[in-house]
């Protein structure tokens, strides 16, 4: 099966009488992400999909704390796949977002974008099409979101509507770094324009 197909296996989950099965249809969702996306023969982790079903399916916000190798960035990338919604991805470090990218740009049917100063300069559409939906899943750093432009897309009612998560990687940084990079303490600002839907 397509991993364009998957979100519609997910929607089926939905119904209340499946309740029951949701986490093992997660579970074997990211089981067909792991093998699209890897060579080797991965099984995914039971908090991955512990995770992944409670941000899919109960609508609910998670705070996952996870060792470094853990997969926690597979489970920002699994969510837009499974769902159809955009991601907004918060990273810390432009080189993170350059490694995020090239790992979720292995998916099917995924379109990843960075938002960086670099990226804005040469590509002068890229606000355009954020906007429009085109990308799947959007990863910028505190000082972006923060930008007057990407706040005025940020309160589009069509782009908001098609927002389903907003991840902040390495989150433990938002209170050890907002001495030198005050842009992360706007992070909370981003909870009070998204729809509340959005987890």
């Amino acid at each position: 099966m397509p991993l364009t197909q998957l979100s519609d296996v997910i929607d089926h989950a939905r119904d209340r009488s499946v309740v029951a099965v949701q986490e093992e249809v997660v579970r074997v969702c990211l089981q067909r992400i792991l093998s699209h996306g890897n060579s080797g023969n991965q099984s995914p982790r039971r908090e991955q999909v512990r995770t992944l079903r409670r941000l899919i399916f109960k609508q609910s916000d998670v705070l996952l704390i996870a060792r470094t190798g853990f997969g926690k960035s597979l489970i920002f990338h699994a969510y837009s796949i499974l769902t159809n919604k955009i991601t907004l991805q918060l990273i810390p470090l432009t080189k993170l977002g350059d490694e995020q990218l090239t790992e979720i740009q292995r998916f099917n049917g995924a379109r990843p974008c960075l938002i960086d100063a670099k990226t804005r300069s040469e590509e002068k559409d890229m606000l355009s099409k954020v906007v429009a939906g085109h990308y799947t899943h959007v990863l910028l750093g505190p000082e972006q979101a923060s930008t007057r432009a990407f706040r005025k897309i940020l309160r589009d009612a069509a782009f908001q509507a098609r927002i389903g998560l907003l991840a902040i990687d390495e989150c433990h940084l938002v209170m050890q770094w907002e001495e030198f990079r005050p842009a992360f303490t706007l992070i909370s600002e981003l909870r009070t324009i998204l729809h509340k839907d959005v987890v």
